[in-house]
């Protein structure tokens, strides 16, 4: 799994042809009273996914990594039914104690370079293995999804690239499906750098050329509002290619960027303090065919007391 570092200079334009709204920002700024304004709560209607909602183990990769056991026995206790992995080699290990729990395993993130093939950008990788060894522990650890998350930036200079990623990316997918698992492709905020004569979105162009009943999109919203991007007004633009959701909430007023350098820590807000309307779209995935949903939380000082917060929020 990548470090996660930390995001598209803001613009009322829309270019030609563009199926992806822009948020109505102030000056370089993403905030509570742009048109993903918070909506005003309704106790009385129930958020879906509720029965299967999941957790990003990025969230705790500390206390995943301190004590495994301990963390996943509170995350089951706090109310969620599943876990999503980092990467599929924590499969061996996670595993056996979620089963103990029964708290699900359905998707798991992976390593991109096993796809992309650029080794000599993750010197850090002692061991280089094949897309085939993903599959297998994908299968052995009886997945349902497979999530390809990160490109690095000598990966994506430009839109020929991400066209070479779509190629690439189908091909694993299609591999993937033989074996009986869905691929998907899940956004950063560096899809929404526009790019090109044309100043288009590379997440345009993944979806133009993605097959999608091979590889589809676990959109992160977040991800695309930071980088300035209406989640509400993207999502219906997708909604045939969208298979999961990253529940995570964003600060009012956090500069929009789509590097991922230099983000504050505290962009990321718990679920309902921010100002992403995280019910509505939790509503809009349940219409569209999204099969779950996860919450994640990229930092937090108090992790656990962050997924509890955003667990409580939800019900």
């Amino acid at each position: 799994m990548m470090n996660k570092r930390t995001f598209l200079r803001n613009s009322v334009y829309l270019a030609a042809g563009s199926p992806f709204l822009l948020m109505g920002c102030g000056k370089e700024t993403a905030k509570d009273n742009s048109t993903v304004e918070k909506p005003a709560p309704v106790p009385t209607e129930k958020t879906p996914y509720l029965d299967t909602i999941g957790l990003q183990l990025w969230t705790v990769r500390e206390q995943l990594e301190a004590d495994p056991e301990t963390t996943l026995k509170a995350i089951k206790d706090l109310g969620y039914h599943q876990v999503e992995l980092m990467d599929t080699r924590q499969a061996a290990k996670i595993l056996p104690i979620c089963r103990d729990l029964n708290l699900k395993v359905n998707s798991s993130f992976m390593l991109w370079t096993t796809i992309t093939g650029r080794w000599d950008l993750v010197p850090d990788e002692k061991e280089k293995f094949a897309f085939e060894s993903v599959l297998d522990q994908a299968n052995e650890a009886d997945l349902s999804h497979l999530v390809f998350g990160y490109i690095q930036p000598g990966e994506r200079e430009n839109l020929d690239a991400y066209r070479k990623l779509a190629d690439q990316l189908n091909e694993a997918g299609l591999k993937a499906k033989e074996r009986g698992l869905q691929m998907a492709y899940h956004n950063h905020n560096f899809e929404f750098e526009r790019m090109g004569p044309q100043k288009q979105f590379p997440l345009q162009i993944l979806a133009e050329r993605l097959e999608a009943n091979l590889v589809p999109f676990e959109l992160d919203v977040f991800w695309a509002a930071i980088a300035g991007v209406d989640p509400v007004g993207l999502l219906p633009t997708i909604k045939e290619r969208v298979k999961l959701l990253h529940l995570k909430d964003l600060k009012p007023k956090t500069e929009v960027t789509t590097t991922l350098d230099g983000i504050p820590e505290d962009a990321f807000q718990e679920l309902g303090d921010g100002s992403l309307p995280i019910k509505k779209l939790a509503k809009m995935g349940k219409e569209y065919g999204v099969d779950y949903c996860f919450v994640e939380q990229d930092q937090s000082p108090a992790p656990l007391e962050s997924i509890a917060q955003s667990i409580d929020f939800l019900r």
